[in-house]
């Protein structure tokens, strides 16, 4: 066959889309999966702009909880960024990285390593939607 001869059969072959038996099951459940994780991408960004603008304006007006840095809620929160420095530093450990220290310093470190985290959630994200689509 020339290349005269192919190039009107292919324009012919994909002239029209064919039509399929289950298309319409197939577009209600495409449209059901891109709503479901539209809703859950509204509920995420809603979290995180809340949690981000208290934080913001937290740190902005520089709003303390309470006059008193020994209150309750300060001892609280406290023992719940000790607790979850504790659990990271024994995972570190059981890695084999227990020379990084995350009790100590400014908290720079735990910072970076929450930052590098959430860029690999991101990159894991990116990778998934790539695949889906």
């Amino acid at each position: 066959m020339s290349a005269d001869e192919f190039d009107p059969m292919i324009e012919r072959l994909f002239s029209r889309t064919p039509t399929l038996a289950d298309e319409a099951l197939f577009v209600a459940t495409l449209q059901a999966r891109l709503e479901k994780r539209s809703r859950w991408r509204g509920l995420a960004l809603t979290a995180a702009g809340l949690v981000g603008g208290v934080l913001a304006v937290r740190e902005g007006v520089n709003f303390n909880f309470s006059g008193d840095p020994d209150t309750t809620l300060t001892q609280g929160v406290r023992t719940a960024a000790a607790a979850a420095q504790g659990a990271a530093q024994t995972g570190l450990d059981s890695l084999g990285l227990g020379s990084i220290d995350l009790m100590g310093g400014s908290g720079m470190l735990a910072f970076w390593i929450a930052a590098g985290a959430v860029a690999a959630l991101l990159a894991a994200g990116a990778v998934k939607l790539s695949q889906d689509v």
